[in-house]
């Protein structure tokens, strides 16, 4: 405090001292230019004493001489202005530089003005110019030389004179600046006079003033019970002090009522979790005295016992609810509990519930006092439902070691939590192997994303996923297995678990493959037969009617292949079919099929005709490809061949049709001459029908 108080004295000392200080360094300022401005009066003054003694001593003879001090004191003043010094009996700071030029251009003045007064000086008056004789020549040249030497005199003096006025108007005018320079001084040592005030005032108000007003608001926020205020005054004076001392009586009065706000919530606490553990739904809550009588029972016990809550809790005997060897038992663990032999008792127990229905039950207590008085408080279950779970959980345990069909467990996202043995025998990977890695262990590479993510889809969209696959056992064979995928949820609908079922189907999908293989593949040319090259017509027209691109449908004749068939026999026949289905293959596209219906005749599907001129290039290529010779063991043979082709659905739009408009295409190539193609017409109908009638009237006279 005492320091705040020198502090603020300090400051206000400071201040007089620095207003002293300005305030002399003024005057100082106006006190010199007014001596400089008086110094400049006194030198024209000085100038026209000289002018009008130099006057008076030439027009009258007897005057006296100018005084010689008086130039000399003109000059003396000339230089304590230039320069700065004493003339007068007064201190003159030299003239600012901006009145250097008017000091100059009046000492160049008084140069000349000077020259003038001597020269009239040395003129003398008319009658000394004279000879003596009063000759009239001599009387007018004197009075001629005494004319020029006054003009002279009175030209340099009105020069020096306004020179003069000049450098006084330049210093009136700098006093007036001064002047004003004084008032503005005066101005701003005003203001920082206020500054300064203001500035103390704040000290006061920040160190002291402000200081009192914080104890005040602490002492009324500690009178109405707001212990929890804080003064944040520093220490290191008296209201620091004062500030930390009142802090340390409002936290230890602030400790005192948390502690018993604590024990008061403590207790509180205590009440409302005993009230919230005796309101539960799940477990029974009891309390038991030496006695072995229920003193205390809980809603949920009541229900789990099926008597009343009042009378539960009214001295209810322990041997009403126990009876037989689960008694016994019950009695013998609750009798070390209360004797201290157990440090918390646990039991499983069968109970008679007041119906006469018997109940599971896991029951937990620790001793208390109570009054007094040992007293026995735990919980009690109904694991009834649970008990039942564990055996159909041991049962479910046996079905699932000793099954044939592999199992697994796999959590929500994949990861493999559990196998059963039939899983190492078809995997070969035990659950070490596996356990908390996914199902990607198994994986053959043969299945790619779209495969996968079309299972996941449909799990997360059913649940349930089926079908074939085909993975990897541990020693690296492949193998198909049929697996099927259900998921287990949790009860707010999230995923608690995948099981996946599978069984080893590599050998039965391996015969069923080769069964459809021979019922859809012809077994000499390994081409689709007749079965597959109609569903795949089918297909193409359900295909090019939901598209709308066309395709054609080609029926292919082999020439002379008869000829070879009886020359070389059945098996360079055979040879020769297997040699024309390969370089069939070679000249179509993969999406389009090549089949053989038997005997020499094959079938394409050409699927996707944008541009019907394409069907003419590739008939050429077939053809081209068909002439090449064909070797036969030691045999070359060249055949050829007719092809006929039809357009869906410009010639027809259903199989039958289009087969019927291919069939007559090809047998037009063939009545060409062979080793042609032709394209289906209309017109080719009539000859049909021709072609038909006469077989068929030959049939009717044979």
């Amino acid at each position: 405090m005492r320091q705040k108080a020198s502090l603020a004295f300090i400051l206000v000392v400071l201040l007089a001292i620095g207003n002293v200080s300005i305030v002399q360094f003024l005057l100082r300022e106006s006190d010199g230019m007014a001596a400089t401005l008086n110094v400049a009066g006194k030198m024209r003054m000085l100038s026209q004493r000289i002018g009008l003694e130099a006057l008076a001593g030439h027009q009258q003879p007897g005057a006296p001489a100018p005084a010689a001090d008086l130039p000399a004191a003109f000059e003396a003043a000339h230089d304590a202005l230039r320069h700065g010094g004493h003339a007068f009996d007064l201190d003159v700071p030299p003239v600012p530089a901006a009145l250097a030029p008017q000091l100059q251009a009046v000492h160049e003045a008084w140069t000349r003005y000077r020259d003038a007064v001597g020269a009239l000086a040395g003129t003398g008056t008319g009658a000394e110019t004279g000879t003596g004789n009063g000759t009239e020549a001599g009387t007018a040249a004197g009075a001629g030389g005494s004319g020029a030497a006054v003009a002279d005199l009175m030209r340099a003096g009105s020069a020096l004179l306004a020179r003069t006025e000049a450098l006084m108007d330049g210093l009136v005018a700098q006093v007036r600046v001064v002047q004003q320079r004084a008032l503005y001084g005066a101005y701003a040592l005003f203001a920082l006079d206020l500054l300064l005030l203001g500035l103390a005032g704040w000290v006061v108000s920040r160190q002291i003033l402000r200081p009192i007003h914080a104890l005040v608001r602490q002492c009324r926020a500690l009178a109405v019970g707001d212990y929890a205020a804080r003064s944040a005054l520093p220490p290191g004076d008296e209201l620091g002090e004062l500030g930390r001392a009142l802090n340390d009586s409002a936290a230890h009065i602030g400790q005192l009522l948390r502690d018993i706000e604590k024990e008061h919530a403590a207790l509180a606490e205590a009440q409302a979790m005993f009230r919230g553990l005796s309101d539960n739904t799940l477990a029974g809550i009891y309390m038991m005295d030496a006695d072995l009588r229920f003193i205390y029972a809980n809603a949920r016990m009541a229900d789990i016992l099926g008597y009343p809550q009042a009378e539960l809790a009214d001295g209810f005997p322990l041997d009403r609810v126990f009876i037989g060897p689960s008694y016994e038992a019950t009695l013998r663990r609750v009798r070390d509990r209360f004797a201290g032999s157990e440090a918390r008792t646990r039991l499983e127990c069968t109970a008679r519930r007041r119906d006469g229905s018997m109940v599971e039950l896991e029951t937990f207590g620790s001793l208390m006092s109570l009054h007094g008085r040992p007293a026995l408080i735990g919980i009690m279950f109904d694991i009834t439902e649970r008990k039942r779970a564990e055996a159909s959980a041991r049962r479910a345990a046996l079905v699932y070691a000793h099954t044939s069909e592999a199992m697994v467990v796999t959590d929500a996202d994949g990861a493999i939590q559990d196998v059963n043995p039939a899983f190492t025998a078809v995997t070969g990977y035990t659950l070490q192997d596996v356990v908390g890695r996914t199902m990607n262990v198994l994986s053959s590479g043969r299945h790619g994303d779209e495969f996968y993510r079309a299972m996941w889809a449909r799990l997360h969209e059913t649940g349930r996923w089926s079908g074939d696959i085909h993975n990897r056992r541990k020693s690296g064979e492949e193998y198909v297995e049929r697996l099927s995928i259900n998921t287990s949820y949790n009860e707010d609908g999230s995923v608690n678990c995948r099981i996946g079922l599978f069984s080893d189907v590599t050998e039965k999908r391996r015969r069923e493959a080769s069964i459809w293989h021979q019922a859809h593949y012809d077994l000499l040319t390994q081409l689709p037969n007749r079965q597959m090259f109609q569903e795949n017509l089918r297909r193409s027209i359900e295909h090019s009617r939901e598209s709308g691109v066309p395709f054609a449908l080609v029926f292919l004749d082999l020439d002379f292949f008869k000829d070879v068939n009886d020359s070389m026999g059945h098996e360079a026949g055979d040879q020769l079919l297997r040699l024309v289905a390969r370089r069939l293959n070679e000249c179509v596209r993969s999406s389009d099929l090549v089949a053989r219906l038997g005997g020499d005749e094959f079938t394409l599907i050409i699927r996707d005709i944008h541009d019907p001129d394409d069907i003419f290039a590739l008939a050429d290529k077939i053809l081209g490809a068909l002439s090449q010779p064909f070797t036969l063991g030691d045999h070359v043979v060249q055949i050829s061949a007719s092809m006929g082709a039809a357009f869906h659905p410009r010639d027809g739009d259903g199989d039958a049709e289009l087969l019927r408009a291919a069939d007559l295409a090809m047998y037009a190539a063939k009545e060409e001459g062979r080793n042609h193609f032709r394209v289906y017409a209309p017109e080719m109908r009539a000859p049909a029908l021709a072609r038909d009638g006469l077989q068929s009237g030959g049939l009717q006279s044979g």
